[in-house]
């Protein structure tokens, strides 16, 4: 079953316990991930995760098996496949739909987060995954469709304030969803600042992987990318090593593509998708070498930190470096 990504809400209350996201429009990717988990912790109990990046693909299988009938104690089990580099995505799928009644465990829940934008539907690995899973498909959204996106973040705001507010921000950022979320966001915490809404309106609990924080700062999110690292400090604190590794690529591929007669053809063979070289190409025009070159001191000291080899508070260090390389 496939459905857009600002419709999926009508869907994963149906019985699916396998969710394939993809597409261009990261805001709603990462509305559809959150929303998904928090359903199915909510509502189905799924309190254990485990997360595969791209170099777990071999033991895929594995993994779901020894998680189908739940853990040592019955938790139910949330296995989370990140496809983010440039491993073909049909491996992933072949090793789904090989394992007999995927769609029916009921101890196991998969999302799998591709970072493809678009997909050919005659393929037959999509066939296959669109036979047991719910596709999401986060596309660009039309202006009429921003609107009602738009109107259904701000449900928190009474009528009149909810259209006066939808005016406002599509007429200041309109085709810019980001920008749309970011502005949602401020209202939520100015209200609650003043009592309009209840508190829980802005408690935030969705959860990220840190390889989000890469899109984030090179998109020059700040706010986004704050929020991943609050929230991976609250839900995932076990990502600290990991984090810092994804600063260090971005720094690292920055550096040596600022030193190469031709920076594109260096980001590309470090391993950078096609779609992100002009994003590092406007985060290398930002600093200079020897700034770039003093982050990648901030990462070697945010390490030790990490690693309880200096006193520093690790997660403010983190966030100011955040900071730094997002800001504009």
């Amino acid at each position: 079953m496939i459905c857009k990504g600002s419709s999926y809400s009508k869907y994963i209350d149906k019985g699916i316990n396998i969710f394939f996201i993809f597409g261009q429009e990261i805001v709603l990717k990462n509305n559809a991930r959150d929303d998904i988990k928090c359903y199915l912790k909510q509502h189905q109990g799924f309190e254990e995760k485990r997360v595969i990046q791209e170099g777990g693909i071999d033991n895929i299988h594995q993994v779901i098996l020894e998680n189908a009938g739940g853990s040592l104690f019955g938790s139910k089990t949330l296995i989370e496949i990140s496809h983010t580099a440039k491993g073909k995505i049909d491996n992933y799928i072949q090793s789904l739909v090989e394992i007999p009644n995927i769609n029916s465990m009921e101890n196991i829940a998969i999302i799998i987060d591709s970072r493809l934008d678009k997909i050919n539907k005659r393929l037959k690995w999509f066939k296959a995954i669109d036979e047991i899973a719910l596709i999401i498909d986060c596309q660009k959204l039309k202006s009429f469709e921003e609107k009602i996106w738009l109107k259904q973040q701000l449900k928190f705001l009474d009528v009149q304030k909810r259209s006066e507010a939808v005016e406002r921000i599509f007429a200041l950022n309109s085709g810019n969803l980001v920008a749309q979320q970011n502005e949602v966001n401020l209202l939520k915490l100015f209200n609650a600042s003043n009592h309009h809404i209840q508190v829980d309106y802005v408690d935030d609990n969705a959860e990220f992987v840190p390889f989000e924080l890469e899109d984030m700062i090179l998109k020059r999110n700040t706010s986004q990318a704050l929020r991943v690292i609050l929230s991976i400090k609250e839900h995932d604190d076990h990502y600290a090593a990991l984090l810092v590794w994804v600063l260090g690529r971005i720094i690292n591929n920055a550096v040596a593509a600022i030193q190469s007669p031709r920076p594109d053809a260096a980001l590309l063979k470090l391993g950078v998708w096609d779609n992100k070289v002009s994003d590092y190409k406007k985060l290398m025009q930002s600093f200079k070498l020897k700034r770039l070159i003093g982050f990648q001191k901030k990462i070697f000291e945010l390490d030790l930190s990490n690693k309880g080899i200096n006193k520093t508070n690790f997660w403010e260090r983190i966030s100011d470096l955040v900071l730094e390389l997002s800001s504009r």
